[in-house]
């Protein structure tokens, strides 16, 4: 998970077998980060979990209430996966949720949200929410967190 409070974006990738757990810690971890206003984008296209209807709606449910606007979040998933990124989009949240296949199509995506507003919170022009050098990194594994160095080079993304 990378936070990075200039852009207000909230970056996570996950891998490998996750379990329901694990994907409920790592949703309690994001809400305390206190970021739900935040524009979300979540790679999932390297992980599989075997989740239930239930627990979708319960963590949908954990990021619901109050009077507090709430970040879009575009979802990277495999096209023979994704089933949770589908299930929770499906959950009728009050943000706005979709699926993608392509990393730039969720980064445009994402960017065409309210583009005036988030250039205005955002910063200087020229920047993006990946090349902010104060932007946290944390990694959660096994119920254990673990705080992340972020190098000031830009990080490289395949698209």
């Amino acid at each position: 998970m990378e936070i990075s409070k200039l852009h207000r974006t909230v970056t996570i990738v996950a891998r490998g077998q996750l379990t329901p757990d694990e994907i409920m810690g790592a949703a309690r971890q994001l809400f305390d980060a206190q970021v739900p206003h935040f524009a979300k984008l979540i790679d999932v296209s390297g992980a599989s979990a075997e989740v239930g209807p239930e627990q979708v709606q319960q963590i949908a449910d954990l990021f619901r209430g109050g009077d507090v606007k709430r970040g879009p979040v575009a979802f990277l998933v495999n096209p023979d996966k994704g089933q949770f990124a589908r299930a929770f989009a499906a959950t009728g949240t009050e943000r706005p949720v979709s699926v993608f296949r392509s990393l730039r199509e969720a980064r445009a995506w994402l960017a065409g949200i309210d583009e005036s507003q988030r250039r205005a919170d955002a910063g200087p022009y020229e920047s993006s929410p990946w090349s902010d050098p104060q932007r946290e990194a944390v990694m959660f594994r096994r119920g254990q967190k673990r705080e992340l160095p972020v190098g000031r080079s830009r990080p490289s993304y395949a698209a």
